[in-house]
């Protein structure tokens, strides 16, 4: 599933009911945020969002109204015992603000923070069934733009052609995923002891794309 939770879409200045920007994708059950605007806490509050499940952020660019929220949100995950690493994407002069802030505010992060600059057009997270790739917008200063791609499994499963092989139905969704099943007899459980039932594939899935900008943030096009 793929889903977008706009929290904030407004310019630099707040004004009443509308926040400056953030967003929050939803991919395979991972949450990943996108600029990080003042009252981003109140409205992942707001919205049910649970900061347990953010591990990727992602800052466009480094106006204000992009990213002055982070730094309470990045202490707010210490303050609540986050111990699991925290990736952040953003623009290369972002590290030193952020580690001047924590310096002076005398803050260890109970949990890595990872932080990856933005540098080259490319892919800049990848997993099994989905990538996050980054390319350069225009915009008064360096600014970024970023495209999550949604991997599809490359096999269609026949089920009764899979039954008649033996193939429980509990497993089609791996095949789709180019896993192999092997059957359990006797004699695989005497030559090896307990069977494999599933190889690594070797094929590379066909890609689905997503593009999210945000030199328009509340735009998401299939």
């Amino acid at each position: 599933m793929l889903a977008v939770t706009i929290l904030g879409n407004n310019s630099a200045l707040p004004a009443f009911d509308r926040h400056p920007t953030a967003q929050v994708v939803t991919m395979e059950e991972q949450l990943f945020l996108l600029d990080c605007g003042e009252g981003t806490q109140m409205q992942m509050a707001k919205y049910k969002i649970r900061r347990s499940k953010i591990n990727h952020i992602f800052i466009s660019h480094l106006h204000g109204d992009h990213y002055f929220g982070l730094i309470g949100l990045l202490t707010s995950m210490g303050l609540l015992g986050r111990t699991q690493e925290i990736h952040l994407h953003a623009p290369a002069a972002l590290k030193d603000i952020i580690d001047l802030q924590l310096k002076v505010a005398d803050i260890q992060l109970p949990y890595p923070l990872r932080f990856h600059p933005l540098q080259d057009e490319g892919v800049i997270v990848r997993e099994p069934k989905f990538e996050v790739s980054c390319f350069p917008v225009y915009h008064r200063v360096a600014c970024w733009g970023f495209r999550f791609r949604e991997v599809r499994p490359f096999r269609r499963v026949n089920p009764e052609k899979a039954r008649t092989y033996e193939v429980p139905s509990s497993f089609f969704d791996r095949l789709k995923w180019g896993e192999s099943y092997l059957k359990k007899t006797a004699a695989s459980s005497r030559t090896n002891g307990s069977p494999s039932r599933q190889q690594k594939p070797n094929r590379t899935p066909m890609p689905q794309t997503h593009f999210l900008t945000n030199a328009s943030p509340t735009t998401l096009a299939a």
